[in-house]
């Protein structure tokens, strides 16, 4: 399951399509997951199916609009410091929790600022381990609250009165209203967290959510989720588990009415539909291992400037890729990869790297090295034009190893390659995300330049902006562990009578709220 850090919405995309008239009573849509969800504490959900399922049963101060633009959801209103480190909300009156199915007055509570106030002392909290903390580090007294040195009450989030939350920044962050459309920054109640025991978003009856929709029922099979309305809002959603045995296209289960949408590597030209490039796929090296030749620099730097400089012949639907960020990735309103171009390393002389690599480890030529790569004609194709180009230039020829989609995910997770041709996807829009990952993560790589240069701007977050990335990103990719060769284009097939469903690709996850279906 992948995590979701931060889904901005420079990420969310709104459908604007036709409409056709449905039932009156049950609004249904359905949207198939690899899992059920299985934790529905906002503060502790991170995979795709968790977060989808709090975005709908919980309602944040802010929540992203179509637009890309964080915009008032419990909160009312809002103002900024002029050194814009005080923020000051007042909520919206009204809000009410649900209790599971409860809908009647003897179950509802009122919804008050000292529920978002301990929702962040939940975050910090270290008993709760917050996957969120770091996102907030910003919140002044956070760092003391998180390592046990300060009681959580010193957090700088203070209820003024029962509808004013005020949230004071150690350091001000230009990202401070889009991460509050994170799920950790969505409200806890005291009274009930402490009465479920550690249960916590668990179970049915551990949950009390104050968002559109009400949890309904929760089984093996799904998760299902309702809401009162009137007119054509979708009012039931299902998250139901998906069938490992269901051959059905995906554009035929939207056709068929089993899925309100579904993720596709092709397009259906009769189907509404939201094309998207959020993967990059590349050649992976494996950098552990002291005798592993693949821990030299100048050897992979070789190897990826000449396998990014072949003529490829790309799958259908591909495009060359010009650094490690997808081009779905924005920032400032407009894609990240549009506004900074290429970060690609290109050598001058590969060859000339390759035998100053070899000249370190004290041989003449690599051997005994294979690729991994999925089964296809496509990366047949792909993977033999690179081996060609490598023998070509260094006289050297590897191996081919392909495996049928299960083998090779699971030799890739377990790190059982050398070189492997592999696709990497951002978790959320941040800028930091895919790049944070080549810190001692993945495929053994670490580097202290790249460490510091991360660590930097995880501390700053101030100084995340694109031209600090790409020199973030140029680091990694001189480094070599990952040679960038083409982005994939992607489609959310949607039933076409479907208007108003926010998406973001990074996850992937779907958002009801303002969803129709006449």
């Amino acid at each position: 399951m992948k995590r979701i850090r931060l889904w901005s919405l420079f990420c969310i995309l709104l459908l604007a399509l036709g409409l056709t008239g449905c039932g009156a009573d049950l609004n249904t849509f359905t949207w198939r997951v690899d899992a059920v969800p299985v934790n529905l504490d906002p503060q502790l959900a991170v995979s795709s199916e968790d977060v989808t399922a709090v975005m709908h049963l919980f309602r944040g101060l802010m929540r992203l609009d179509a637009s890309g633009e964080p915009q008032p959801d419990a909160a009312e209103s809002w103002t900024v410091s002029e050194d814009g480190k005080v923020y000051t909300f007042t909520l919206k009156e009204d809000l009410e929790w649900v209790w599971y199915r409860q809908r009647n007055q003897d179950y509802l509570r009122a919804v008050t600022a000292e529920d978002y106030v301990y929702g962040f002392q939940r975050v910090f909290d270290p008993e709760t381990g917050s996957p969120y903390a770091d996102d907030f580090s910003c919140i002044a007294g956070s760092e003391a609250v998180r390592e046990g040195r300060a009681d959580p009450s010193t957090l700088g989030v203070e209820a003024v009165d029962e509808r004013t939350v005020r949230i004071t920044l150690e350091t001000a962050d230009p990202e401070f209203l889009t991460k509050l459309c994170l799920p950790g920054a969505m409200p806890c109640n005291r009274e009930f967290f402490d009465s479920t025991e550690g249960s916590y978003g668990l179970s049915s009856s551990s949950v009390m959510g104050n968002g559109p929709f009400y949890l309904y029922n929760w089984t093996s099979e799904g998760l299902f989720l309702r809401r009162s309305t009137s007119g054509s809002a979708i009012n039931n959603l299902r998250l139901v588990l998906r069938d490992p045995e269901d051959t059905a296209s995906p554009a035929d289960r939207v056709r068929d009415g089993s899925s309100g949408a579904e993720l596709s590597d092709t397009a259906a030209e009769d189907l509404a539909q939201i094309a998207y490039t959020s993967r990059t796929w590349g050649l992976l090296f494996n950098c552990s291992g002291e005798d592993n030749p693949l821990a030299n620099v100048s050897v992979r730097q070789a190897l990826a400037s000449a396998a990014t400089d072949a003529d490829l012949t790309l799958p259908s639907g591909c495009e060359p890729a010009q650094g490690l960020i997808p081009p779905s990735v924005n920032y400032a309103g407009e894609s990240y990869r549009t506004a900074v171009g290429s970060a690609l390393f290109t050598a001058s002389d590969p060859v000339a790297l390759y035998q100053q690599g070899m000249a370190e480890l004290g041989q003449t030529t690599l051997r005994n090295i294979s690729i991994l790569a999925p089964e296809g004609s496509d990366y047949t194709q792909l993977v033999g034009a690179i081996n060609a180009r490598w023998q070509q230039l260094f006289a050297c020829f590897f191996t081919v190893r392909q495996l049928p989609q299960e083998e090779y995910q699971a030799a890739l997770a377990s790190g059982d390659y050398q070189i492997a041709l592999a696709s990497l996807e951002p978790s959320s829009s941040a800028l930091l995300d895919l790049p944070s990952r080549f810190d001692g993560e993945l495929a053994g790589f670490s580097d202290s330049g790249v460490h510091a240069m991360l660590t930097s701007l995880q501390t700053e977050p101030e100084r995340v902006n694109a031209q600090t990335v790409l020199a973030l990103e140029k680091a990694i990719l001189n480094a070599a562990p990952f040679a960038p060769l083409y982005c994939q284009q992607q489609y959310l097939l949607v039933d076409p009578t479907v208007q108003g469903l926010g998406f973001s690709p990074f996850g992937p996850t779907v958002d009801l709220t303002a969803a129709t279906r006449p």
